[in-house]
């Protein structure tokens, strides 16, 4: 379907709701399963979103993300499982009937419409009075008056993003999808745009569902991230909880950086667990893992959470320095221990002329060391 015709179908024309400051409802999905050409694109996908809230669908490409997007908006019914916004079971429910706006990921403007057109396409059975002072109000929110007349092609990247928010804004929907929203846009202005959404969605209270890759996104806008991974829903919960306390391997690597250690469990009682890395060195981590003797396993270790030393200190290990990336104040190191292993550190950035040593000795905040079955 072109995109046109998929912003038609997503927007429908559909009366406005009754004025309201908080227009979002609830979603849930529950055991959510589809398939492609017998090629199974989602399997027991679940989870809720609190009504007014931002949830980011986060994962790597072809994991399912924009499948559940279209699935949650009706433009694809899924195989089994069921869909709620509010108390409406809408399963079966066609798009236009579903109360959602929609924004893709190359907005799908009309682009023989000017802005103004543009955003009041899905509100043809209104009033024409109240059709335009409701165009008029959401031009205001986006900050677009002054290019009411103008076509699509006529604006920035970022300025026909904010006309596809109004115009899924537009018949006041209980839920606002957008797909990979921010792709388009350069660096500084995604950041920009970024808070102009958040800006958006807390004045209106809209329940948001955002579909991304880029975890730095994710965390920046949503207070709830849903991680997918091949199909299936890895993690929910917000930024912190899947930042700090990841449940696999694959959300901590996914959502921020981390190198990841091979070792043999020693021991592991009440007290500790002590980890004999690749080279032989043992790392002890002032907690219980819950894995047996001999077992091996994964170590995920965040930049932040690597020590570099110019000279041995206890429990120290030696590494070469690779490569170092200055990023805004700090310092990326790429290191590498002694048995191959590549390790990435932080830290804050040093005066013009002064560099880190090619040979360091690093030691780990073990307390913060996530262990995992090794895959």
């Amino acid at each position: 379907m072109p995109p046109d015709a998929l912003a038609a179908e997503a927007t429908g024309h559909v009366a406005a709701a009754a004025p309201s400051r908080r227009l979002g409802e609830s979603l849930a999905v529950d055991g959510i399963v589809h398939a492609y050409s017998g090629a199974p694109a989602v399997s027991d996908v679940g989870f809720a979103v609190p009504a007014g809230g931002i949830a980011a669908i986060l994962g790597p490409s072809g994991c399912g993300k924009s499948t559940m997007l279209r699935i949650v908006s009706g433009l694809v019914r899924p195989s089994s499982g069921t869909v709620r916004i509010g108390t409406r079971d809408v399963t079966n429910v066609p798009a236009r009937a579903r109360r959602v706006g929609m924004v893709f990921q190359n907005y799908a403007l009309f682009p023989h419409m000017t802005v103004r057109e543009n955003v009041g396409y899905g509100l043809a059975s209104l009033p024409r009075a109240e059709r335009d002072a409701r165009v008029t109000q959401l031009l205001a929110l986006v900050r677009l008056e002054a290019f009411a007349g103008r076509l699509p092609r006529q604006l920035s990247g970022g300025q026909q993003q904010r006309v596809a928010v109004a115009r899924a804004l537009a018949p006041r929907p209980a839920l606002l999808l957008l797909d990979e929203p921010f792709a388009a846009l350069d660096r500084a202005l995604r950041a920009d745009m970024q808070f102009e959404f958040v800006r958006l969605q807390r004045e209106l209270g809209i329940t948001t569902i955002l579909v991304t890759h880029d975890q730095e996104e994710a965390q920046a806008v949503a207070d709830t991230l849903i991680v997918m991974n091949g199909g299936r829903v890895e993690q929910v919960g917000s930024p912190a909880d899947l930042y700090d306390r990841p449940n696999s391997l694959f959300v901590n690597t996914f959502v921020g950086q981390a190198s990841v250690l091979r070792a043999t469990v020693v021991s592991d009682d009440e007290s500790a667990c002590v980890l004999r890395l690749a080279s032989g060195a043992e790392l002890r981590i002032a907690r219980r893992t819950g894995f047996l003797r001999g077992v091996e396993v994964a170590i995920a270790v965040r930049p932040e959470h690597v020590a570099m030393h110019a000279a041995p200190v206890a429990g120290s290990l030696p590494a070469r320095r690779i490569l170092s990336v200055p990023q805004g104040p700090q310092m990326l190191h790429d290191l590498m221990l002694d048995d191959g292993t590549p390790l990435k550190a932080v830290e804050p950035r040093v005066p013009r002329g002064t560099a880190a040593p090619d040979t360091v000795h690093v030691t780990f905040a073990s307390e913060q060391c996530r262990v995992f079955p090794a895959p």
